[in-house]
């Protein structure tokens, strides 16, 4: 009796481990020997904008062809491979990176642009992981200047700041934030913005976590860079939400998907622009 007493006790251990383990998660990133991760990224933003002002100035733009309002739609897609070889003697694992795309196509009140020239498309990153997905640049191959070589760094350096799991489990309905600054490139100005994301465990199933997204945007005026910024006052707000879904196995963020809508209003060079925009990012992971 004693005996199944004692099969029963594992048994009910067993189950509960397994109960709580599909329950909780640790969302550690890592980059395993000989494999390859590839990233998709694809940004689609579309904005209106409306002027108010001095009429004269108004007419002037009128003259000049511009169309009011401002109506504008963006794409922006971005790709890259990351493989890594075999762990050394180290601990280290060695690791090659390229830029398969980075491209921008671009509509402002009907005006047509189109940048497929990628600045990258010769760069190979030679560097090191220790599995933790951190990646340490140990030199930059290709036909680049200092000056692109040097983007290039702070390129993945931030991208990799900006990526802050947390480092304890998580259980179904914990949440964490994560900030991320954004740069918008507007008719007149470049807009600085901080982006804060809550994630919050939705459910864990097959072996993957699934994130519920909810996001919200500030803009300081401050920071608007223009040379006629006039008094750089103005508001600005957004939110959005959407879903993250990360797989346990192979230790990736496989899928992020989120909408945004935000609305701002600034002074420039005598005028007041008003804007709308509504984006969709959607970024994919995979590893062969």
């Amino acid at each position: 009796m004693n005996h199944y007493r004692l099969l029963l006790l594992l048994l009910l251990g067993n189950i509960t481990q397994l109960v709580s383990a599909q329950n909780k998660v640790l969302l550690k990133i890592s980059m395993d020997p000989g494999k390859t991760y590839k990233t998709q990224m694809t940004t689609i933003m579309d904005m209106e904008m409306t002027v108010k002002g001095d009429s004269a100035i108004i007419n002037q733009l009128n003259a000049s062809g511009m169309q009011l309002p401002i109506v504008m739609h963006m794409k922006q897609q971005f790709a890259n491979t990351t493989k890594t070889g075999q762990q050394r003697a180290d601990k280290k694992t060695p690791l090659t990176m390229t830029f398969d795309q980075m491209s921008m196509s671009q509509s402002v009140s009907g005006q047509e642009t189109v940048q497929n020239e990628n600045p990258f498309a010769d760069a190979v990153i030679e560097g090191t992981t220790n599995g933790d997905g951190k990646i340490s640049i140990d030199t930059i191959k290709g036909e680049l200047d200092d000056a692109l070589k040097m983007s290039l760094r702070q390129m993945v350096n931030n991208l990799q700041q900006s990526i802050k799991f947390p480092t304890e489990e998580l259980k179904i309905g914990d949440s964490f934030d994560m900030e991320v600054p954004m740069n918008l490139p507007i008719p007149q100005a470049e807009m600085k913005m901080m982006l804060v994301t809550k994630y919050t465990l939705k459910e864990i199933k097959d072996r993957k976590a699934i994130f519920d997204l909810k996001q919200n945007i500030t803009m300081d005026m401050s920071m608007v860079q223009n040379d006629n910024k006039g008094n750089g006052a103005g508001t600005g707000a957004g939110t959005g939400n959407g879903t993250m879904i990360f797989d346990i196995n192979k230790k990736i963020a496989e899928q992020s998907d989120s909408n945004i809508q935000f609305q701002f209003e600034f002074d420039v060079s005598g005028l007041t622009m008003s804007a709308t925009c509504n984006g969709k990012t959607t970024v994919k992971c995979t590893v062969e």
